[in-house]
């Protein structure tokens, strides 16, 4: 019984996150209101990806709002680019997140970076099963799966540092604490990156 209601719970989540990262207009959380800090001004998050591979996948998947692609769907924007930045990491298979080779390709990263090092595995951990339980739900015909995946594992896996970020790195001050709350609430960590809006990229 247990499991069924902490999946339950997980599915809740999942289909929250979305609504927020996916309908600007739909904002249940209040993800967007009273933000007047950026999570990148209160703790500085290294870069886990190679940047070559962002610059690569930013070229190859403009930024567009989130609407209906040509077949009517509603289209998310994200998915695209943090499904390529995973997959150039090499920590994409089979449509579900590969943790041996995300942990492979943030290892330079790691070791550059070692009040962050000590964190990184259970946010990995946590959000490998977040994202792939997500992905098993939203198989289908014509499924996004692997873009639904990635770009909730990126998500998380950059709010689990955020709201455990180093002193060092943490900028105290009364704004910040409320995008850490915000964050635990389930807004999206890449929709707190801009001054009153949502900044969907993940790079």
């Amino acid at each position: 019984m247990d499991r069924y209601v902490s999946l339950l719970g997980v599915i809740v989540l999942v289909v929250t996150l979305e609504q927020v990262s996916g309908h600007l207009r739909n904002d249940p959380l209040g993800c967007r209101n009273g933000t007047k800090a950026t999570v990148d001004e209160c703790c500085a998050i290294p870069v886990l990806a190679d940047k070559a591979i962002i610059e690569k996948c930013k070229s190859e998947h403009p930024f567009k709002p989130p609407g209906k692609d040509a077949k009517g769907k509603e289209s998310h924007p994200g998915g695209c680019i943090a499904e390529c930045i995973l997959k150039g990491m090499g920590a994409m298979k089979n449509d579900l997140v590969d943790v041996e080779g995300f942990n492979k390709a943030i290892q330079p990263v790691v070791k550059a970076n070692p009040d962050f090092a000590k964190l990184i595995p259970d946010a990995v951990k946590v959000c490998q099963e977040r994202a792939n339980m997500d992905a098993g739900f939203s198989k289908g015909p014509d499924s996004t799966a692997s873009k639904s995946a990635a770009k909730m594992f990126v998500n998380c896996v950059y709010g689990q540092l955020f709201e455990k970020c180093p002193t060092k790195a943490w900028t105290k001050k009364e704004e910040c604490t409320l995008l850490k709350d915000k964050i635990q609430k389930g807004c999206p960590y890449f929709a707190l990156r801009k001054h009153n809006g949502p900044r969907m990229r993940p790079t």
